[in-house]
């Protein structure tokens, strides 16, 4: 009797004795990682904070870099805008295609379209963009994917998976001539009566 109780008396204390080393050592164990988590915030906050602080001079230089040689650039084009006033307004960077250059922001409008043999492949009108990104044809804007150039200064535009619209300058860019399936018809950026 006296060794099952010894025994019941150690496995209690043990019991016990784990309780309480349990016990402490939890709170310990969370606290040490709430102040490793709080290292860790502290750290990344640091080195975002420098980021920011480095994009931030960054951008200063920059912008005080881009202001100095936009004044130095307006200068100089005003320099050269009086020399070249002409060429200046025929070239247009902010075209998308090159070759659209001379037609973009432009609206054609069929010359005499009731007399094609069949009117209806031709719109009344069409305009390209000024951006040269798109052409609207009855209503309809269609996105330019693709220009191609051929013979006699031909203009061939492209984009989905079936829009294709084919034209070709007639002695300048504001009368062109509208190609469709071997039918021709003559636009004109001016509106007929």
């Amino acid at each position: 009797m006296k060794k099952s109780n010894s025994i019941l008396m150690i496995i209690v204390i043990v019991i016990i004795a784990s309780l309480i080393v349990w016990k402490i050592g939890i709170p310990n164990l969370s606290g040490k990682n709430k102040e490793i988590s709080s290292e860790k915030v502290a750290k990344k906050v640091k080195k975002e904070s420098k980021k920011i602080k480095k994009k931030e001079t960054s951008k200063a230089k920059s912008s005080s870099s881009t202001e100095t040689s936009s004044s130095v650039e307006s200068e100089s084009s005003s320099e050269s805008s009086s020399e070249s006033t002409s060429s200046a307004s025929s070239y247009r960077s902010d075209v998308k295609f090159p070759a659209l250059q001379n037609y973009a922001g432009k609206t054609y409008y069929a010359v005499d379209r009731d007399s094609a043999e069949y009117p209806q492949m031709f719109p009344t009108s069409f305009t390209i963009t000024s951006d040269g990104e798109a052409i609207i044809i009855s209503g309809r804007q269609e996105p330019i994917e693709y220009v191609r150039t051929g013979k006699f200064g031909s203009v061939q535009l492209g984009g989905g998976p079936v829009f294709v619209f084919e034209f070709k300058p007639l002695g300048s860019s504001d009368e062109v001539e509208v190609v469709n399936q071997g039918q021709y018809l003559t636009y004109s950026t001016t509106m007929p009566e």
